[in-house]
C-alpha cells in the first residue's frame, strides 16, 4: 500500500508560533490593575498570579486523562467580571504571531500537501484562529483544532483521527509535525501517523515515544518530505 505523504499536520505552539508567555506577565499592565481595583478587587496583581497559577495547574492535573479543564469552574470563587476579564487577558497574551519563516513554509506545503494544525491549548483557540487569518495563515490549512474546544487533546490521538478524517487522508498517508516527545510524537504513533520531532539545538530528549524522523528547523521540512514521497 502506497505511504506517499498526501497531508501533513502540524503542532502550533513551538512549530508555527512561539510558545505562549506565562500569564502572570499580565500583573505587570498598571491600566488593568486600575480597572480590577476600580471593580471591587483589592490586591488585583495577587488575583491575577493566583488565577494563572490555578489555571495552569487545573490544566497540567489532567494531563493523565488528556482532558481540558472548566476554567470558569476552576476559578469559580473570582468574581463573574473579573474572572471573565481575566481569560480574555489571558488569551490575549497566548496570541502570538506567526514565526516569519511560517507563512511561506506554509505556502510551500500546501502546493503539495492537504494541512491541518492539532494543538493543546489551556483556552479555547479562537485568538490562534484569528490570529493565523490576520497573518494569511489559515487560507492554506484545510482543518484546524485545539484542544480546548475539542475536549480531548494529545497524546490521546482523538484530535489527529478528526483532522485526517476533515481532510479525507488515511494515517499512513499522513505526518505530524510536534516539538513536543510526550504529546506530539507519542499522539502520532497512536494514531498510526509517522512523527516528525521539530528538535532545536539544545532541546533535551525525553518522552515516551521515538521519533520517526528528526528536523531542526521548520524550513527542513519540505526537502524531507520530497525524501517521504
Amino acid at each position: 500500500m502506497s505511504r506517499r505523504v498526501h497531508a501533513v499536520l502540524l503542532d502550533m505552539g513551538g512549530v508555527l508560533v512561539p510558545e505562549v508567555s506565562r500569564f502572570e506577565r499580565i500583573a505587570n499592565h498598571p491600566g488593568l490593575l486600575s480597572e480590577l481595583r476600580a471593580w471591587g478587587s483589592g490586591d488585583p496583581a495577587e488575583v491575577i498570579r493566583d488565577s494563572a497559577r490555578r489555571v495552569r495547574d487545573a490544566y497540567r492535573a489532567l494531563d493523565d486523562s488528556c482532558t481540558q479543564p472548566d476554567l470558569d469552574a476552576v476559578l469559580a470563587d473570582v468574581p463573574g467580571r473579573i474572572r471573565h476579564r481575566l481569560l480574555r487577558e489571558f488569551a490575549a497574551v497566548a496570541d502570538q504571531r506567526p514565526y516569519a519563516h511560517t507563512l511561506p513554509i506554509l505556502r510551500e506545503l500546501a502546493s503539495r500537501y492537504r494541512l491541518g494544525i492539532v494543538s493543546n491549548t489551556i483556552l479555547a483557540g479562537d485568538h490562534h484562529l484569528r490570529s493565523l487569518r490576520r497573518a494569511g495563515g489559515m487560507r492554506y490549512v484545510g482543518c484546524a483544532v485545539w484542544s480546548a474546544n475539542f475536549g480531548r487533546r494529545k497524546p490521546d490521538p482523538a484530535m489527529i483521527a478528526y483532522v485526517l478524517d476533515r481532510l479525507e487522508t488515511r494515517a499512513r498517508q499522513a505526518v505530524f509535525v510536534g516539538d513536543k516527545i510526550r504529546t506530539d510524537v507519542l499522539a502520532a504513533r497512536r494514531a498510526g501517523v509517522r512523527s516528525i520531532h521539530l528538535r532545536r539545538l539544545g532541546q533535551p530528549v525525553t518522552g515516551e515515544a521515538v521519533p520517526d524522523h528528526v528536523i531542526r528547523h521548520l524550513g527542513e521540512l519540505p526537502l524531507l518530505l520530497r525524501r517521504l514521497a
